[in-house]
């Protein structure tokens, strides 16, 4: 099952857990918790079924509406009323229908507004955790392990992940490099690179573009963290965004971005990056 497939099945999932247990969802929900865009997907429109749910159970019907009802459908056996009469009575102020009708659209006003505001999951700190989380937590680590990255690279170009990246001389692809990894993000694809260090344990290097991000972190100034209870550290460069996960506590990021100069992914050099 890929994650449209997913998706088409969880928008029939009840909010209120009723279908937990259901075999029919067993592989869906499966995906949902080791794909960090599903779960962002799905934790969003249960909560718009709770809302749409509860508004609702808000809306009262008139205590007259089931007497009008039936006078109505008593009156439609003899006289069958024209459109405008019916059109009428919909627009009518006193008519049940009329309030019914109006509750409604609110509703969906108040949650066509809801949907419309910037969702959370494009914040780059929630970025930072699902992709922490992912690292950590998936036993689906890596899409292909390689040392080599020259193939690395040709990788994640054949799979539409990101491949024009600078990296600090101490992730050169001649030293640690492990595998990779293409994961996604609100639609967007993000590249990780692993690496094996000796000197700080095991390194994660996600690359993402910095348009995916209203608040990328500052450019060349990397900006040093804990999330999950692994250290990162994050900065921009080149419309890219990068964010480094430590796989112990104490892995020094600050010493691996200490490196006078910088290495593309095409083994050029270029100018130093930051300072710190």
């Amino acid at each position: 099952m890929n994650r449209k497939e997913a998706r088409l099945l969880l928008q029939t999932y009840r909010h209120g857990g009723q279908d937990a247990e259901d075999p029919h969802f067993a592989e869906a929900l499966a995906l949902a918790k080791r794909d960090p865009e599903l779960a962002a997907w799905f934790a969003r429109q249960q909560k718009f079924d709770a809302l749409f749910s509860d508004g609702l159970r808000e809306v009262r019907a008139p205590s007259q509406l089931k007497a009008q009802i039936l006078a109505r459908g008593r009156k439609e056996k003899t006289a069958r009323p024209s459109i405008l009469d019916w059109w009428q009575n919909l627009i009518s102020f006193r008519s049940p229908v009329s309030w019914a009708a109006a509750a409604a659209v609110l509703i969906l006003f108040g949650l066509a507004i809801f949907l419309k505001q910037p969702e959370a999951g494009a914040r780059f700190a929630d970025y930072s955790a699902q992709m922490v989380h992912a690292a950590v937590s998936d036993a689906h680590h890596l899409d292909v392990e390689n040392k080599d990255m020259t193939q690395v690279v040709a990788w994640l170009a054949e799979h539409h992940g990101e491949n024009k990246f600078n990296l600090p001389v101490a992730l050169n692809g001649a030293s640690g490099l492990m595998g990779c990894r293409v994961l996604d993000w609100h639609g967007q694809k993000i590249s990780m690179l692993c690496y094996g260090l000796s000197s700080s344990g095991h390194i994660d290097l996600f690359v993402a573009d910095a348009k995916v991000f209203p608040d990328a972190p500052p450019v060349d100034q990397p900006q040093f963290a804990s999330s999950g209870g692994m250290p990162t550290a994050s900065w921009s460069h080149d419309g890219m965004v990068y964010l480094m996960v430590g796989h112990s506590a104490d892995a020094d990021l600050k010493k691996i971005l200490q490196s006078e100069t910088t290495a593309s992914a095409e083994s050029r050099m270029f100018p130093r990056l930051f300072r710190l």
